[in-house]
């Protein structure tokens, strides 16, 4: 019988790494974004629109990984380790391959992709090398979205918080390197950020890899399920891409709403567009204390729904509540009183951080609601109602979020600042949407309506 002290305990043995994974990945993408932050505007602008196209091809995988989460997690909780294995060889034989496709798409038109948020051909000129760049690095980023899937869904967060640790030190090695010069290294400049980060993530799928596959230390070391890699199993496909494919549209969903909201943005200026960017980075110093609860949440439902322990499932969403909330005040509290300094680490240009200081400002309203969205959305998903989340995001996003931006600055022409709050506005409607659908469908009590095991029900007549 598990009691809340055991409980905290699991959530935080799962939380703690990721939070920690999510300050190297975010400490290594500030420190970045602070060595292109002393380069031109033109340039933090090009890292920006190259980066939301890659994150955009991005938000399928990172879908598609958090059904393979829910799927192995559930298979897990059985006790089925060959089942979690076969759940995640399935994705790497249909994903990958359609992943190299779009990069190659990506590598070959850049400017068509980078004519969708900006036609600037001074910004064009910068965003179309280092955007060919970063299409090499994403086939690798794909693997690894699913060598992490694999390691959360049995609730493993070290390991992958280890291969970030790498990952992120030789990203800040080699791009303090190749962005300056340094050590007789040539002065690339933002070509240089690409290609350190390129190398790090080819150096992240590869030893990912090797952890899944080690004949004697590897994740799936004797779980083996006879079958070929490459032999496709309709039943695993269905429940991966069921899962995942509204994962994914909910991620494409934000993705292609950025290309409205950068173009809004853009018409405001490039120093604007700049300040957005590394206010987002800003943000991202409060985010990455949160960004593990959608995992946490998904992947601890699923094995509790696995296990069919009503009690374990309401505990772990309980204190995943009250964890968040602990959390969100703190993050409210830096976003409020500290965000002339937030920026002041990302760029020494003050027109950029007189912009940026205001969004960040404005974010700190936003902390409680996102953050508890993704413990109810990822509940909400392992409870199996896999479109819900899409649909509560697709209201914030595109009924709230782009709608007031681009009624802000295309129609009213209102300060920028009008947009920052249009993008706190939409966290606030999603969360009120997530818990009238969390109530209303009793999902608080998914387990206590889950049918009967086929075992249970033979006992049960006999």
């Amino acid at each position: 019988m598990y009691n809340k002290k055991d409980v905290s305990r699991q959530i935080y043995r799962m939380l703690i790494p990721m939070i920690l994974e999510n300050v190297l990945t975010t400490s290594a993408s500030l420190v970045t974004t602070a060595m292109v932050g002393r380069l031109t505007a033109l340039e933090i602008s090009a890292q920006g629109v190259g980066g939301r196209i890659t994150n955009t091809y991005l938000s399928l995988f990172k879908g598609l990984a958090i059904g393979v989460t829910v799927v192995a997690a559930l298979y897990f909780g059985e006790g089925r380790r060959d089942k979690c294995r076969r759940t995640v060889e399935q994705a790497f034989a249909t994903a990958v391959p359609l992943g190299l496709v779009i990069t190659g798409l990506i590598a070959a038109f850049p400017r068509w992709f980078i004519r969708l948020f900006t036609s600037d051909a001074d910004i064009m000129s910068y965003a179309v090398g280092y955007l060919q760049i970063l299409s090499v690095g994403l086939p690798f980023v794909a693997i690894t979205c699913f060598v992490t899937a694999a390691f959360q869904s049995q609730g493993n967060t070290k390991t992958p918080m280890m291969i970030a640790g790498i990952v992120n030190i030789i990203n800040i090695v080699l791009g303090w390197l190749l962005i300056f010069g340094n050590l007789g290294c040539p002065a690339l400049g933002l070509s240089g950020a690409g290609l350190a980060l390129v190398s790090a993530q080819i150096c992240g799928a590869l030893i990912g890899l090797a952890l899944l596959y080690h004949k004697r230390i590897g994740l799936f070391h004797g779980a083996n399920h006879g079958k070929r890699f490459f032999s496709l199993d309709g039943n695993y496909l269905r429940d991966i891409y069921t899962t995942g494919l509204p994962a994914s549209c909910e991620n494409l969903l934000w993705q292609f709403a950025t290309i409205i909201i950068s173009r809004v943005i853009l018409s405001y200026g490039t120093n604007s567009y700049a300040a957005y960017q590394l206010g987002l980075q800003a943000e991202g110093v409060c985010d990455m204390l949160s960004v593990g609860f959608i995992t946490a949440s998904t992947t601890l439902a699923a094995r509790a729904i696995g296990q069919r322990n009503d009690a374990l499932y309401k505990m772990y969403f309980k204190q995943l509540i009250r964890i968040s909330m602990t959390i969100s005040v703190f993050t409210c509290a830096v976003l409020f009183f500290c965000p002339r300094l937030l920026m002041s680490l990302l760029t020494d240009k003050q027109e950029l951080i007189e912009i940026g200081m205001k969004y960040v400002f404005i974010m700190g309203f936003a902390q409680i609601p996102q953050n508890l969205s993704k413990i109810f959305n990822g509940t909400i998903r392992s409870a199996g109602h896999k479109y819900t989340p899409m649909v509560i995001s697709f209201t914030g996003i595109w009924l709230v979020r782009v709608v007031l931006c681009c009624l802000s600055g295309w129609v009213f022409h209102w300060d920028i600042v009008a947009l920052w709050w249009a993008i706190a506005l939409d966290q606030i409607v999603r969360i009120l949407f997530s818990v009238i659908f969390f109530w209303k469908k009793r999902v608080y009590h998914a387990v206590e309506t889950l049918p009967p095991l086929p075992e249970e029900s033979a006992a049960s007549q006999a």
